[in-house]
């Protein structure tokens, strides 16, 4: 994936970090720091055309400036300006996970020529860090001439995959920088989850892709049935050489489906990831950040995954945004089907409006730690930066 000092968030916290001060008010350290970050976003923006960079570097570098360009947007209330989008390039799943219900939505799918298009107005309105799933994104034939594309246009591009098809399509791996799978635990575990021979799969997986020098990550969902067994996953990551990110169960959004167990309290849930936060700061391979873990430990009802807080903001839609297989775009992807989308396969395209989000926080995975990224530019980055960076 390239050298350690190239990583997009490592960059992107160093363009702040060594900012003067000199700017508006509103922000706080972003604010009085903004016109010197617009400039190092162009500095690594140029720096990433330079010819004899690898692609991995120069997309990372690209990514950095993306970054700190929507850092500025969103700090003093500018226009959109995501640097990252989630894109689904189908619904079709090889398994039916029980939590799951992408599967059983309109599977949508946009033929490669519209893909295509897509990439060149994602690449045009700023977005640099683009991440595949679905579904299972190899369930198409074409994935890996989807990947291609979009490696070629230059995003930064990762895959979430349950790998259970990786060796149908391996090629396809060639064309991402980073690749997310799911691993609940040993077998047992993870099957009663995600299927029976689902577990043999990714772990084939994982290790050929560790064997090409993959940077890989794999996603626990925290299960009710679970909450005293989540050791297994990382003792498992832990013996790939990987981390876990670890994700909630949950059970509202069109993407969800099932149910919390009614015999479990929040408390016990919050207690789960009290250990897990014991475990990251012990040295276990916890992908999942302090900020994100403490975040976790205080949700006060897991029965609701997004809340509208007046206190709080969200960056959905400025900082990053969520594709649909049918070529609409939300601010995030928990909102799908809530709020009008934005087509971006229609004329405008190119002058990107969301409307504003029923929700300030959530407890989706991603989009908290994304958030942390915007609510703390100084810190959260070079966190982040210490746990994708190893491993590679």
């Amino acid at each position: 994936m390239g050298m350690a000092a190239a990583h997009p968030i490592a960059i992107a916290w160093a363009s702040i970090r060594r900012s003067p001060d000199g700017g508006t008010a509103r922000c706080g350290p972003l604010a009085r720091n903004a016109r010197l970050t617009l400039r190092s976003a162009t500095a690594y923006a140029r720096a990433a055309e330079i010819p004899h960079l690898s692609a991995s570097i120069r997309d990372m570098m690209s990514t950095c400036g993306a970054f700190a360009r929507s850092l500025y947007s969103y700090h003093v209330d500018g226009s959109p300006r995501p640097f990252s989008a989630s894109l689904a390039i189908t619904n079709h799943c090889n398994l039916r996970c029980d939590y799951c219900n992408a599967p059983f939505m309109a599977p949508g799918g946009l033929p490669l020529e519209k893909l295509e298009l897509l990439f060149d107005r994602l690449y045009a309105i700023g977005i640099r860090r683009l991440g595949l799933f679905g579904g299972e994104p190899l369930v198409r034939k074409d994935c890996e001439d989807v990947a291609r594309a979009a490696k070629a246009r230059g995003f930064y591009v990762s895959i979430n995959s349950n790998l259970n098809l990786y060796d149908r399509f391996p090629g396809v791996f060639d064309h991402v920088d980073i690749v997310m799978t799911s691993i609940d635990g040993h077998r047992e575990l993870h099957e009663e989850g995600r299927g029976k021979g689902s577990f043999d799969g990714v772990i084939a997986g994982v290790r050929d892709l560790r064997r090409r020098g993959k940077k890989v990550v794999a996603i626990c969902v925290v299960r009710d049935e679970a909450l005293d067994r989540l050791d297994e996953a990382l003792e498992l990551s832990a013996s790939l050489g990987i981390d876990v990110h670890f994700q909630p169960r949950s059970v509202d959004g069109r993407r969800a489906r099932g149910a919390l167990d009614e015999t479990i309290d929040n408390d016990r849930r919050r207690a789960a990831w009290s250990h897990l936060l014991e475990r990251k700061r012990a040295g276990a391979p916890v992908a999942s950040s302090v900020f994100y873990l403490e975040h976790m430990m205080r949700w006060q009802d897991f029965s609701k995954t997004a809340l509208f807080d007046p206190e709080q903001r969200c960056a959905a839609g400025h900082g990053f945004m969520f594709v649909d297989p049918h070529g609409n775009a939300y601010p995030c992807g928990f909102i799908e089907g809530q709020v009008e989308p934005f087509d971006m396969l229609a004329d405008g395209w190119d002058a990107l409006r969301f409307p504003k989000p029923p929700c300030t926080t959530c407890a989706v995975g991603p989009y908290v730690e994304f958030n942390q990224l915007f609510r703390h530019p100084l810190t959260a980055p070079i966190a982040a930066a210490r746990t994708y960076l190893r491993g590679h």
